[in-house]
């Protein structure tokens, strides 16, 4: 469904230590807007209707609505360029932006 990367299970499973995260899973979301695809991620309750999964080792829900837009979403944690610093990317085959990068995890358009 969703690959989290090595390197964003590593930052997802620092950030579990944080007592405020203690006992919610990671929640994927998008919300499309007329600049495109944004993309929201953070700790959160399990609800009945969200899809629970599994990625590297990092246990993660999503709203059964949004599944069609996050399928084969790939989620990492580097910079974008030489000048930027670490931050999540998210690479979606669903997002009419999207522009697969050479190489790596990336899922293909």
């Amino acid at each position: 469904m969703i690959t989290i990367t090595k390197r964003a299970a590593e930052e997802i499973n620092l950030s579990t230590h944080d007592p405020d995260s203690q006992g919610m899973l990671i929640r994927f979301a998008v919300d499309q807007t007329d600049e495109g695809f944004q993309y929201l991620m953070g700790f959160d309750e399990r609800h009945d209707s969200d899809i629970h999964l599994e990625s590297n080792g990092v246990e993660y829900i999503l709203a059964y609505e949004q599944k069609a837009l996050l399928e084969g979403m790939v989620v990492d944690f580097d910079q974008i360029d030489s000048d930027s610093e670490y931050s999540f990317v998210f690479m979606n085959p669903n997002d009419p932006d999207y522009e697969p990068p050479e190489g790596g995890d990336a899922p293909k358009k």
